[in-house]
């Protein structure tokens, strides 16, 4: 398996926006993509910046995944960095 990593800058101040949009769309996105297993997505306490992990069959399906990435320019989620790694352990 193969998981797509993301950092991700949030603007603490917006979020609701940033929950709104991960729940009517990043989610149900990323779970409809082909060889999805599963997602997680968190925030820092003070909710300035946030990582998610999804999981996936195959790199390519990663990599697929990966390249959807993108936020619009008035946001309140910028991506800092997007990563395919192979998953070695789960537990």
């Amino acid at each position: 398996m193969y998981a797509v990593v993301g950092k991700v800058s949030l603007d603490p101040g917006r979020m609701d926006e940033v929950i709104g949009s991960l729940e009517g769309m990043v989610i149900p996105t990323v779970t409809s993509q082909e060889g999805h297993v599963t997602s997680y997505f968190t925030r820092s306490a003070d909710g300035t910046n946030g990582l998610s992990m999804s999981v996936f069959d195959t790199k390519e399906q990663a990599e697929a995944s990966a390249a959807t990435m993108a936020s619009p320019p008035e946001a309140p989620v910028t991506i800092e960095n997007v990563e395919v790694r192979e998953v070695i352990g789960s537990g």
